[in-house]
């Protein structure tokens, strides 16, 4: 029982740490930052992708008084600023929605007493437009593909436990995986797409190379564990493909 339970710390820790990676080298990763003005912060954040369902809302936090601003955007090559307005603890904009898959750029310049300050500073930040998915796809898609691969680092750490329930975990990970690939997966991109209600996407739009080779391997895998054919190479191969697939997902 005591190893059990160490297995399954190791495995929710290191999954963890996986997806931690993930997140801070992903190319959608915001443009964040904080710099001081007069000993007092001022925090921005840059995103990259917007699901939002009417527009892109940009806040700048900032603890000084007196700050203002404005986004400059380039849309089809021409360029508009749109001011900040002042709220509790710093500045807000707002971006008009775009098409899904549709792109602009933007930077924030803002200004206090007779300083400016451009962000970023020499090129502009690219915001990618995407349709609105509900809550309760993100919270499906996320719970089958972070399961998933806690069920795969879970296999690789049973090989420590003797084999004892590798099988039932090989079965419990291709289960996640069909699951997200087949169903949950082509019903977020439908959604991001902007399909639902407008227009029938071809299938390779709502399907996820990766994630359909991750299913693949899996299938694979299982049942050669399950006929007990190089049970540990197979195991580790596996677990070990599916992390390195995983930073491809997007």
């Amino acid at each position: 029982m005591k190893n059990e339970i160490i297995l399954w710390l190791s495995s929710i820790l290191l999954v963890f740490l996986i997806g931690y990676i993930k997140n801070i080298t992903d190319k959608d990763y915001p443009i964040t930052g904080t710099f001081g003005i007069e000993g007092k912060k001022v925090s921005y954040k840059l995103d990259k992708v917007s699901f939002d369902k009417t527009s892109y809302k940009n806040i700048v936090i900032s603890d000084i008084k007196g700050i203002t601003g404005k986004l400059i955007q380039i849309e089809e090559g021409e360029e508009k600023e749109i001011a900040y307005k002042e709220i509790d603890r710093g500045l807000e904009c707002e971006i008009p929605k775009l098409k899904p898959g549709k792109k602009t750029y933007y930077k924030v310049v803002l200004n206090y007493a007779d300083k400016t300050f451009e962000i970023p500073k020499e090129e502009f930040a690219v915001l990618t437009f995407w349709g609105n998915i509900p809550s309760p796809v993100k919270i499906l898609y996320f719970i089958l593909l972070y399961g998933g691969l806690l069920m795969s680092i879970r296999s690789l750490l049973e090989l420590f436990n003797k084999h004892k329930n590798l099988k039932r975990y090989a079965i419990v990970a291709c289960t996640l995986f069909i699951t997200l690939s087949t169903i949950i997966n082509p019903l977020r991109n439908s959604y991001k797409l902007g399909a639902i209600n407008n227009y029938v996407p071809q299938v390779t739009d709502l399907l996820q190379p990766e994630l359909l080779l991750i299913l693949l391997i899996w299938i694979v895998g299982t049942i050669l564990i399950f006929n007990k054919k190089y049970m540990r190479t197979v195991t580790i191969f596996v677990a070990a493909v599916t992390v390195v697939l995983f930073f491809f997902i997007r």
